[in-house]
């Protein structure tokens, strides 16, 4: 392909070429970290297929809109009439230059995670109809930005295509179910247990399908408009916006009254394994099974420093288990967060629950620093401050005697250890 001939005239190759990269570089960039996940999940490896979407999407979306401006300016000459390439057959030749690189280096660049997921023994199996979903969208966001460039004619034109894009992340991220419908991203990625609707990935595939064509068939429309004369009449311009817009206005308007929603929770979520660990239950879901030692070991030291029968603590279950009850928990059950990158979250709460620095605001004097103290310890086995002068022995003898006290935020100024 030859800079600066044919259909890339006055423009050059580079044009589609550089953004390309740029775009396979966000995206391996934005998902460089899951690639050496030791348990990665597919519904979220699928759903990084759209949720890469926030700087790719906006590059693509404003290197259409340059192109556009720059090549379907009224001066043209496959802008005037007759000419054969005017319209509909010029539009499908931009945009399959400009999907074909522009979208086709965004597959290229989540390429590596699904070959990961896949290597590294994804748990569940992939989503193909979300992973479409996303590549739908980046060629929305080009057919969209092609219409915002021929409709203006100026490359003023292409910050304000790139900055509406990005913003979209921030629709996502505040309107969350409200239009998570109709924006690429969505506020979160899905997890173990849950998977996004098929409702909303039908919705989604239907939207983004119906942007892309109906920029399409708009930017076609103003082109042969503008050679034959038609938009000398302002009448014309407006019936053929009507029509071209009527698709993805009906959609979203049905996407914001009905508000789709945007997961449902699986029936493996309910499934779980178990192990008793000196009274306490420990449970993942099935398909964490391999990570019941890491649940166990990121409490168990907690638990050996404070040496004591916990009170009111009887078992610790994997977050995934709970979230069919809208993510509340059991009396006396810790919830913990088992994430695919080998990282287990959730001990802090176990430091709460058995020292109550938090919820202890009205202590008596001198309690609070020891609570801190205490917490810290219990976390990460220092002893400092007013534990300095114990050892882990006394420390575990003082709880022993306290820890009702200490749950129950009722520890006097005269219980506090000395050392």
């Amino acid at each position: 392909m030859r800079s600066g001939g044919g259909l890339f005239r006055p423009l050059g190759a580079w044009f589609v070429v550089a953004p390309a990269v740029v775009i396979v570089v966000v995206v391996l960039a934005g998902t460089w970290e899951m690639l050496s996940w030791p348990y990665p999940v597919w519904v979220q490896a699928s759903a990084h297929w759209h949720q890469q979407f926030v700087f790719a999407g906006p590059v693509a979306g404003a290197v259409a809109a340059w192109w556009a401006a720059r090549l379907n300016r009224a001066d043209r000459v496959w802008s005037q009439f007759p000419s054969p390439r005017v319209g509909a057959v010029l539009v499908t030749r931009h945009l399959t230059v400009l999907t074909g690189w522009l979208v086709g280096a965004y597959v290229l660049g989540l390429v590596p995670l699904t070959v990961a997921t896949a290597l590294n023994g994804g748990i569940g199996v992939p989503r193909p109809w979300v992973m479409v979903s996303g590549v739908l969208a980046m060629v929305a966001a080009t057919a969209a930005g092609y219409l915002a460039g021929t409709l203006a004619g100026s490359l003023v034109v292409v910050p304000f295509v790139a900055v509406a894009l990005y913003v979209l992340d921030a629709f996502a991220a505040y309107g969350a179910d409200t239009v998570g419908a109709v924006v690429p991203q969505l506020y979160t990625d899905p997890v173990l247990g849950v998977s996004e609707s098929a409702g909303l990935v039908v919705f989604r595939i239907a939207w983004f399908s119906a942007v892309a064509a109906a920029s399409a068939a708009l930017a076609a429309r103003v082109l042969r408009g503008r050679a034959t004369g038609r938009y000398s009449s302002r009448p014309a311009a407006v019936w053929d916006g009507t029509v071209s817009a009527a698709a993805p206005v009906v959609l979203v308007m049905a996407a914001l009254m009905t508000t789709p929603d945007l997961f449902e929770i699986e029936a493996s979520a309910r499934d779980r394994t178990c192990r008793d660990v000196d009274g306490i239950e420990y449970c993942v879901h099935r398909d964490n099974a391999d990570r019941m030692d890491d649940l166990v070991g990121a409490f168990d030291g907690i638990l050996t420093r404070y040496g004591a029968e916990p009170p009111g603590i009887g078992a610790v279950w994997d977050r995934t288990l709970v979230l069919e009850r809208g993510g509340s928990r059991a009396d006396g059950m810790l919830t913990a967060r088992v994430v695919p990158d080998g990282s287990v979250y959730g001990a802090a709460s176990m430091v709460t629950e058995l020292v109550g620095v938090y919820e202890c605001e009205s202590a008596a004097p001198g309690v609070l620093p020891v609570l801190s103290d205490l917490a810290e310890y219990l976390a990460d086995g220092t002893l400092g401050g007013t534990l300095s002068g114990m050892d882990p022995a006394e420390v575990r003898g003082w709880i022993g005697r306290h820890r009702h006290a200490l749950a129950d935020c009722t520890l006097g100024s005269g219980d506090l250890p000395t050392a």
